[in-house]
């Protein structure tokens, strides 16, 4: 049952049992009116005053043809009549003050007056119009003659009709309060449930921006309303991301088709050459090998590349332990100065800088920036690795060189997976376009984070700042870890 339903039949319940109580309290009223009519109408017999009459027969009731009873006691709207032996006519003896016309006369017979002799007070109605009596019938002397007294009702049936309006006006104005409070309750409460039950039947249907219109702040349904609306955010958030996730997987995944078709073309190429005969002389035969090594090393590089990727996506526990940043880096510029032993490589870092954390992912991030330094600017131009405490107790660890620099559109792009600013110039250098991905998701396992501040004709400075002790649980999307001085 819904609320609204149950509101209205609680309306309902308090009707009924205001009417119930409305019928009780009538009726007790009427019962002590009554009581109190029979009571006053005791009193008013001969009995009742004690008294008798000179003219009564000596037995105090009045007679045919004699004067009223007198006195304080009687009461002045008292009707005293007999109903002589073997007649059945009513003869008043005296009627109420106050009513004059016939129609104050009991309509009662002498059959019925008989069953009542001596009995309790009962009610009749009058001769004529509605008006009711309250009666009391006694035998009056030896010779069977009936006195009767009456009591008109009209003062109880007054009381009653009031009793009546007032507890109509009472029942409207309770019954209009309720109204009212059930209304207020029904616009508070029950249409602000209603509007999040249209709400959620929308996002159900698939749409994720529908929220909660807003209602009065403090109130449940309000506070009710804020909740929803803040899980329906982060709910669309979560969707949101799942959704850009796949974006990248599924454009991930076709990088990563399109970067080993070509030294799987390539390879499969010699072979169907070898094959058919073409590789007869030694000249050639030895070209094609040297070119599919060259293509199967290449693709290696981008096999292995492509595993380090899933391996940080899985957010796999690191192996940590105590590292020395600037030996790392004082290793990785003696592994550039082996290859290139005409560039100038210097080193800055004023004693050990240890850190906790993966020693060989670590001395994979050198190798990377070292390489891409080394790749990206000309022969001769000088690099740099400086390493330094920072103030958190971390480490940051700088590799910089001279060359031209990056275009901002390039920079902005460089931690992209298969980004390549020149897709030809890679290829000749065997480079996947996963170098960058692969430092800023290792990066960010170590709970660190990537800058990159580069502007064509200034060279390039890559700063990685790691802390002193990774997370327990590295993050899952390694890019989110790269970012630019200003932000991006």
């Amino acid at each position: 049952m819904s609320l609204r339903a149950r509101l209205l039949l609680g309306v309902l319940v308090v009707g009924m049992a205001l009417a119930v109580a409305a019928v009780a309290i009538t009726q007790a009223t009427r019962q002590n009116l009554i009581q109190q009519v029979d009571e006053q109408l005791t009193r008013s017999t001969p009995e009742g005053r004690g008294e008798r009459r000179p003219d009564a027969d000596d037995d105090g009731y009045p007679t045919p043809g004699s004067a009223p009873p007198q006195g304080a006691a009687i009461a002045s709207s008292l009707y005293v009549g007999v109903i002589a032996p073997g007649s059945d006519e009513l003869v008043t003896v005296s009627r109420p003050n106050l009513m004059t016309s016939s129609e104050a006369i009991p309509d009662l017979h002498a059959e019925e007056a008989a069953r009542h002799v001596g009995r309790e007070p009962f009610t009749v109605g009058s001769e004529e119009g509605d008006l009711s009596f309250r009666v009391q019938v006694r035998a009056a002397g030896a010779d069977g003659r009936l006195a009767v007294f009456a009591l008109p009702l009209t003062d109880v049936e007054e009381t009653i009709r009031r009793l009546l309006l007032i507890q109509a006006a009472a029942a409207a104005a309770i019954l209009g309060t309720l109204g009212l409070v059930t209304f207020w309750v029904l616009r508070l409460g029950v249409r602000p449930v209603r509007e999040m039950t249209h709400t959620a039947l929308a996002i159900g249907e698939g749409d994720l921006s529908q929220r909660i219109p807003e209602t009065a702040p403090g109130t449940e349904a309000g506070e009710l309303g804020l909740a929803l609306n803040q899980m329906l955010g982060r709910i669309e958030e979560a969707f949101d991301e799942r959704t850009r996730s796949e974006d990248r997987l599924r454009q991930f995944v076709a990088d990563a088709s399109h970067e080993l078709r070509t030294p799987v073309t390539t390879i499969r190429g010699y072979a169907e050459l070898y094959r058919m005969g073409g590789l007869a002389e030694q000249p050639a035969l030895d070209e094609a090998m040297r070119r599919t090594e060259q293509e199967a090393a290449r693709m290696g590089h981008l096999v292995a590349d492509l595993l380090d990727l899933a391996r940080l996506d899985q957010g796999r526990p690191l192996q940590v332990a105590p590292v020395d940043l600037a030996q790392l880096a004082a290793d990785g510029a003696a592994d550039l100065r082996a290859v290139e032993p005409d560039r100038p490589v210097s080193v800055e870092a004023a004693g050990p800088v240890a850190i906790v954390g993966d020693d060989a992912l670590l001395r994979q991030i050198v190798a990377n920036l070292t390489t891409n330094a080394r790749v990206h600017t000309p022969a001769g131009t000088p690099i740099h690795l400086r390493v330094r405490p920072d103030q958190a107790g971390g480490a940051v660890l700088e590799v910089a060189d001279e060359g031209p620099g990056m275009a901002p559109d390039v920079a902005a792009r460089a931690f992209e997976r298969f980004y390549r600013a020149d897709p030809a110039r890679a290829r000749q250098t065997g480079g996947s376009g996963l170098g960058l991905s692969i430092v800023a998701g290792t990066v960010a396992a170590h709970g660190g984070h990537v800058e990159l501040d580069s502007a064509p004709g200034r060279g390039t400075c890559v700063r990685i700042v790691l802390p002193a002790v990774p997370p327990t649980v590295p993050p899952a999307d390694p890019p989110a870890g790269a970012r630019r001085p200003d932000g991006r």
